[in-house]
């Protein structure tokens, strides 16, 4: 299959943390504000000449230095992101939103300050901003304030008009946005997908990583261009994949080697969940905190392991998924107790599963890669049975 322009756009983003649209937009005066967690409202981090970038850490291999601060007993994730961090690799933001997502990640986006990461450029402020675990009213409101509290910084370090019509005006933007990847999104619901699993996922890297504004005619694009494609047929297995941070396409990219497709991304970076539409109406602080809350898909959120496994079920079924992938981060507890929960709840369904355990950067591609085979194989052997009778 034709690799598409677009798609070599999205790669060349995802090569660095400080891509070629992200220059373009601070040379227009913007201003990149960085996050690391889903549940920070990325259309607060968007109002006026501000833009939010997601943290990653391509081509970061060794975490020697960051080891030496939380210990090589921690997620690779987190010790990835401060290594690069330590190495400079995030000196272009102005500033940094650290949601309390889980321990690791807590604790990396501290020593962010004990380190004085970027403490030396002038208006950099640094956040750490605590989102509640369960979706409550009484919650909610305490998150609000924090959620003000990022507001109030952004518009002192750098001017910007934070108002209730101003937040609104960027939660109306990243809703136009979001229907416009959900159509992209839909068309792996086809039998016949029109976009492969590790296309969808760069796209979808690439909007957390660079400005929407600089993205939306290419991703236009792409949406005509998919159209006219041809879809994929020749497939073994429709797969879906669940986890935690996973935003390197090099596994994506080798699962389908295998002869699979992935339909459907249940993980950080993904878009299950994270193309919901906001609500426009009322405060939009309010509708901020009940959506990210609401939608919040990851273990953090304590009470809701039950229907987190319910909506995998439920895409499984709309995707019509054949199998699922749970890929989890070495040492990542929060997941580390989610997986029990979704292999006997997945297993009771009757949906074939495979776990597998990796490092955030690219590894151990050769163990890999033999357990995505002998899976596709067994959801294989078991259709050819069924067929059978």
């Amino acid at each position: 299959m034709k690799k598409l322009d677009e798609i070599l756009l999205f790669e060349r983003l995802l090569e660095t943390t400080k891509n070629e649209l992200i220059e373009q937009a601070i040379q227009e005066g913007k201003v990149p504000i960085g996050y690391n967690c889903y549940v920070v409202p990325r259309p607060l981090l968007s109002v006026g000449k501000a833009f939010p970038v997601r943290l990653r850490a391509p081509g970061i291999s060794t975490t020697e230095i960051a080891d030496y601060y939380m210990t090589s007993m921690l997620c690779s994730c987190s010790r990835s992101i401060l290594e690069a961090a330590i190495n400079g690799d995030f000196d272009f933001l102005g500033g940094l939103v650290f949601a309390n997502s889980c321990q690791h990640s807590t604790r990396c986006g501290q020593y962010f300050t004990m380190k004085g990461i970027n403490s030396d450029k002038e208006n950099f402020f640094s956040y750490i901003l605590e989102a509640p675990r369960k979706d409550v009213d009484r919650l909610i409101e305490s998150f609000v304030k924090y959620l003000k509290k990022v507001a109030e910084l952004i518009s002192e370090k750098y001017k910007i008009n934070m108002s209730d019509e101003a937040l609104t005006k960027a939660i109306h933007q990243q809703n136009e946005f979001n229907l416009l990847l959900q159509e992209i999104s839909d068309m792996r619901k086809d039998v016949a997908p029109k976009i492969t699993g590790s296309e969808f996922h760069k796209m979808m890297l690439a909007t957390q990583v660079a400005p929407n504004d600089l993205l939306e005619e290419p991703i236009k694009q792409l949406r005509n261009n998919l159209k006219k494609r041809k879809g994929i047929s020749d497939y073994r297995a429709r797969l879906m994949v669940v986890g935690p941070n996973l935003d390197n396409p090099s596994y994506i990219e080798l699962i389908e080697d295998q002869g699979a497709v992935v339909v459907a991304d249940r993980f950080c970076f993904g878009s299950l969940p994270g193309l919901e539409i906001i609500s426009e109406n009322g405060d939009p602080y309010e509708n901020l905190a009940r959506h990210y809350l609401k939608t919040c898909e990851c273990p953090r959120m304590i009470d809701m392991a039950q229907t987190r496994l319910d909506k995998i079920i439920e895409r499984v079924k709309e995707f019509k998924v054949d199998g699922v992938v749970i890929e989890t981060i070495k040492f990542c507890d929060m997941w580390g107790y989610e997986t029990l929960i979704l292999e006997e709840g997945l297993k009771k369904a009757g949906i074939p599963i495979v776990k597998i355990e990796r490092e955030y950067s690219f590894s151990n591609e050769g163990q890999f890669r033999t357990r995505i085979q002998a899976f596709i194989e067994s959801i294989e052997s078991k259709r050819l049975s069924k067929i059978k009778g």
